[in-house]
């Protein structure tokens, strides 16, 4: 498809503020979504899997603990039962992460080369096969319901249930999995606009004679609008139609 010069300069660009936006929550939701994809999901990309961020937060949150009892220790005074109370579920779910970051580590070890154009590095792993069986309204549900709603509601739950007992990690696990569903909304809106663009440009090509050289009103046009002065003449009109045109790079393998 032809680069539509119009398109891109008067439509495209006052969205560039949104995708800059929506690519820093995305970036910013990686460590929340960290916490707790590894558990419900295998086969990673090895450009979007990394060990040694999973590690790097498997030691913050260790120290967490540690450093809230020493300072509120020193305050209100507390003994190794009320703290084991109060993090025992916490340890217990960084030593379940670090198994299933390790586990994770492994299968990508043993997946198709990316070099051989065996697998996509960024992928973001296999979805369990027990949410694909879920039905709401007789209709199995599809992926976007899946990543959105049904794998953080899981956690939230969990999360929700561990936060009522007491259970600090029950914060971590609830908040993460907010993160978790709103960083992949972010995702599926980015793709849903990417393909709106393309359908937009596509429909612009259509439509620049139309509006440019005929200069037919929108209802016409399928909502398209020229927005600038136009020369008088009807035929250079019609020859800078070609000028708003422009091929797209293709790289051919010698």
């Amino acid at each position: 498809m032809k680069k539509n010069l119009y398109y891109r300069t008067v439509f495209k660009r006052s969205n560039v503020f949104k995708e800059g936006a929506l690519a820093f929550f995305m970036a910013f939701c990686s460590w929340p979504r960290l916490l707790l994809e590894v558990f419900v999901r295998k086969n990673f990309g090895e450009r979007y899997f990394s060990f040694s961020t999973a590690m790097f937060i498997a030691g913050i949150l260790a120290l967490l603990p540690l450093i809230y009892n020493e300072v509120l220790g020193r305050v209100y005074g507390s003994g190794l039962p009320a703290f084991i109370f109060l993090f025992g579920s916490w340890y217990g779910y960084l030593a379940w992460f670090i198994y299933a970051c390790l586990q994770r580590r492994e299968e990508i070890k043993r997946l198709p080369s990316v070099f051989d154009f065996g697998r996509f590095s960024l992928s973001t792993g296999e979805i369990s096969p027990r949410f694909r069986e879920i039905e709401i309204g007789g209709e199995r549900v599809d992926i976007r319901t899946i990543e959105t709603l049904l794998e953080p509601g899981l956690f939230a739950v969990v999360g929700i249930s561990l936060w009522v007992s007491a259970q600090p990690i029950g914060i971590i696990i609830f908040i993460s999995s907010i993160f978790y569903s709103l960083s992949y909304m972010a995702a599926y809106r980015q793709g849903d606009h990417a393909l709106m663009d393309k359908i937009d440009e596509m429909i612009c090509n259509e439509e620049m004679v139309n509006i440019f050289v005929e200069g037919q009103d929108p209802s016409e046009t399928r909502g398209v609008s020229y927005y600038g002065r136009r020369p008088a003449d009807p035929e250079t009109r019609r020859r800078l139609v070609d000028a708003f045109m422009e091929a797209d790079d293709v790289v051919e393998a010698v």
